[in-house]
């Protein structure tokens, strides 16, 4: 025998506007998070840092949403009282003066710069191509020794050492002539210029000098690398 449990239309009622609160109280709380969120990212933004440098990047943690937030009907105040603009992380404090209510959110600042960087992994002499490299956003205190801003730069490249996927290229992991090259070397004197071969004896990249034995004559000249496979020298 079943039997069915009958409760009354204003239970009912009761029941459904509990839940209904319920979630409107959640909901408002969610809202009020995230405005905090925002609010913090503005404030640091425009009132810590130059909100029109667009190298920029401003990250405040989420709120713990076991976190109480009340309304706060005079709008909640942001400070940071102890900010120093070495630092990448900071504290803002946010504060409703009308109940005495505040708390810490944590932000981090990234200061970006443009650089070529590898797209896959790549072995000892490959060759740098658009199919490779890409333009990433790095963080500057990421960042060590020279960098490249433009991957037409570095086309023709070869990679002297073996390089995984987001790899910041630098010159000292590059030759555009490395030792061993057959190479071209073009001797200019005045508007002639005469081109024989020869051997690179050291790595170089763009307008690096480097040693070069003339295939001809077996003697070494100091050269300057012009190109992928490429010197010059002046006479």
């Amino acid at each position: 025998m079943q039997y069915m449990l009958h409760i009354p239309v204003s239970t009912r009622l009761s029941i459904v506007f509990t839940l209904f609160f319920v979630s409107l109280t959640a909901l408002a709380q969610t809202s009020n998070h995230m405005m905090i969120q925002v609010q913090a990212e503005e404030y640091v933004l425009h009132n810590l840092l130059d909100a029109s440098d667009a190298d920029i990047k401003v990250n405040v943690r989420e709120i713990d949403e076991r976190i109480q937030i009340p309304y706060c009907p005079e709008g909640y105040q942001f400070a940071s009282p102890n900010y120093d603009s070495r630092l990448t992380n900071i504290s803002v404090k946010v504060t409703c003066p009308s109940n005495q209510w505040f708390l810490f959110t944590h932000v981090s600042i990234q200061n970006l710069q443009q650089v070529v960087v590898t797209s896959d992994t790549l072995s000892p002499g490959a060759m740098l191509s658009s199919r490779n490299m890409k333009i990433a956003d790095i963080d500057k205190g990421k960042i060590r020794g020279s960098t490249f801003s433009s991957m037409s730069d570095l086309a023709g490249a070869r990679i002297k050492r073996r390089v995984r996927p987001g790899t910041i290229l630098n010159e000292s992991m590059l030759c555009f002539v490395c030792k061993g090259d057959r190479v071209t070397i073009s001797a200019i004197t005045g508007g002639l210029s005469i081109q024989v071969y020869g051997i690179a004896e050291e790595d170089g990249t763009l307008g690096e000098t480097i040693q070069v034995r003339n295939t001809s004559s077996d003697k070494l000249v100091f050269a300057t690398v012009s190109g992928t496979e490429e010197v010059q020298i002046k006479i």
